[in-house]
């Protein structure tokens, strides 16, 4: 009987232990999966943050193309969309479970926070930006570029956090077998629970399948999408994937591309095979370099092909060893370069040969003019005797008037062509200003009289000497002064002011009250041979070299040249002389020698 009753509890026990076993057995079957569940959760969140670097980088290729590339490539258009894609990537680590996720990484969320602000300021100048406008690509890239290095160092932390999850999943794990060890569960209970959990488990699981079959399907259409060859090469150096574009760019060794082919193979085959002109005659020499480019990339470099194409290669390093390199086809953008570079040596030589000819004409026009001058000054004095009609003498001075205008003209294009050509060279001596603006106004005194203009003089009386060419200043007053006396209407005033600037330098002044000119007019005066027409002031003579000229002066001792001017204001015209320029009074020498800067 007593052996009975053993044998009936030892069976209960062995059923219990037994039905506790198979729980056990099924609990743990359980927690696996779990993490398996866990860890897909985790390599969702790891293409969230791979996905935004790589829209990111997507984003400056589109960037870098639609500055240099072909215009029909990449258009504005595409640049903003993949800013947009790039945009909508950043909300996911705030939003959602996956945002509460990434919130436990260290700065991730800041991170984000960053680039949506950083896209916001620079989204009107991404979609204003123009293919010319070379230094706001630098900005915008430039900013753009600081993105990545929080990205990188986003996923880095996500990596650290993924690996301390895993210790904290491995202890509470081991709380869980503690608590399946002191407590009993039914067998129906467990048996009942254990059926309900493995069908929600497999329906997880299923989900979790797909889940990472669609991730690991829009990652490859994306490195398919890429208009450039894209590969990536493992810890040791061996082919792992390409594009289809990689493909089409080693066309001749195609036959070798595959998974698992050495690096040093391929590159070894494009030499022996010729594919590689710049290796000609020194193969050993450039395999050894490419291979060491490669094993520590530091800047982008230029490949040219045997059929002429040129790429641009860019390597980068993988935290676990291996190297991404991508390769972009520059071949028309080297063909513009080498385009413009000859325009520029024709543009030159055609520049120089103009400035030749001026110079050459200028001296030839110069030495007939002089005897026209001569001869007409002997007739309208009559050194030889009269002339026997009035008329005669009033033709004489016509011819004197006109010849000296010519000769000015002629003065004119010589001082801008020996400017241009680098040969004017300043006669330099401590200058008075004072002294030099009032020899100059004393010359334009009857041209101002009789033009009813009025000529007022504010110049600094403690004003210091200016280390310059005398005669050239003077030049630069009569310019600026009988300019605005010729296009202004009688009555009006011109007033001459010379001053002390803010940066230690002098500033020349010239301000009339005339019908002034617009931003465009301004702009186009500048410019030589250029004259404004306005049938409301008096017409002068003139060929549209003064200002030009009085700019090339100007800048000839190093200043600025500025001209300001509204319609029916009036136009300010600024001379600005460098500090540099300016002589101390205690170290001027007596005769008006050069002294040391003020």
């Amino acid at each position: 009987m007593k052996a009975k009753r053993l044998l009936g509890i030892y069976s209960v026990l062995g059923v219990v232990i037994l039905a506790f076993s198979v729980s056990m057995i099924f609990s743990f079957s359980n927690l696996r999966k779990y993490e398996e569940l866990a860890q897909t959760e985790l390599t969702d969140t790891t293409w969230i943050l791979a996905q935004a670097e790589v829209e990111l980088i997507r984003f400056l290729y589109a960037l870098d193309m639609y500055m240099y590339g072909e215009p029909g490539d990449v258009t504005k258009e595409d640049v903003v969309e993949h800013m947009e894609i790039f945009w909508s990537r950043l909300p996911l680590f705030l939003e959602g479970r996956e945002g509460r996720r990434i919130a436990r990484i260290g700065y991730a969320q800041e991170t984000a926070r960053t680039a949506l602000q950083t896209l916001e300021r620079l989204e009107p100048a991404v979609t204003g930006l123009q293919r010319g406008d070379t230094e706001g690509y630098r900005k915008l890239r430039a900013e753009l570029h600081g993105l990545l290095i929080p990205m990188r160092r986003t996923l880095a932390d996500f990596r650290q956090w993924q690996e301390a999850s895993v210790g904290i999943r491995t202890e509470r794990q081991g709380r869980i077998y503690a608590e399946i060890v002191v407590a009993f569960i039914g067998i129906v209970v467990s048996s009942a629970c254990l059926v309900l959990l493995l069908l929600h488990e497999i329906r997880l699981a299923n989900r979790a399948r797909t889940a990472e079959h669609r991730a690991s399907t829009r990652l490859s259409e994306a490195i398919e999408s890429f208009s450039d060859g894209f590969s990536l090469l493992d810890k040791d150096n061996r082919l792992v994937l390409f594009n289809h574009r990689y493909r089409e760019m080693h066309a001749p060794i195609a036959d070798l591309l595959a998974p698992g082919v050495e690096f040093e193979t391929l590159v070894r085959a494009r030499v022996e095979r010729g594919l590689v002109p710049d290796a000609a005659g020194h193969e050993e020499e450039w395999i050894e370099e490419r291979l060491r480019r490669n094993r520590s990339p530091q800047s982008d470099f230029e490949i040219r092909q045997l059929d002429g194409r040129w790429y641009r290669v860019s390597e980068r390093r993988t935290r676990d060893g291996g190297c991404v390199s991508i390769r972009t086809d520059i071949t028309s953008l080297k063909q513009r370069q080498h385009d413009l570079a000859d325009q520029q040596q024709r543009a030159d030589s055609a520049n120089r040969a103009k400035t030749d000819f001026l110079l050459t004409m200028s001296h030839e026009l110069r030495t007939p003019l002089n005897a026209i001058m001569g001869f007409s000054e002997v007739m309208k004095q009559e050194m030889c005797g009269p002339l026997g009609n009035d008329r005669y003498a009033g033709y004489a001075d016509d011819i004197h008037q006109s010849a000296r205008h010519l000769l000015a003209v002629i003065n004119n294009i010589l001082d801008i062509s020996r400017i241009e050509a680098g040969r004017l060279e300043l006669d330099e001596q401590a200058v008075v200003i004072a002294d030099e603006v009032e020899r100059a106004l004393r010359l334009l005194e009857d041209e101002a009289g009789e033009a009813n203009i009025r000529l007022i003089r504010s110049i600094d009386a403690e004003l210091p000497a200016l280390l310059g060419d005398p005669h050239k200043i003077q030049q630069i007053v009569i310019n600026l002064v009988g300019n605005a006396i010729r296009y202004m209407p009688a009555g009006r005033r011109v007033i001459i002011s010379a001053q002390r600037d803010g940066e230690g330098g002098i500033v020349l002044s010239i301000e009339d009250n005339g019908p002034g000119m617009t931003a465009e007019e301004v702009e186009r005066v500048i410019s030589p041979f250029v004259r404004l027409s306005n049938p409301m002031v008096r017409q002068k003579d003139g060929t549209g070299l003064g200002l030009p000229l009085v700019k090339a002066l100007v800048e000839l001792h190093g200043g600025t040249f500025e001209l300001k001017s509204k319609p029916a204001t009036g136009t300010v015209a600024l001379a600005r002389f460098p500090r540099g320029r300016v002589l101390s009074e205690d170290r001027l020498v007596a005769g008006g020698s050069a002294a040391g800067p003020a």
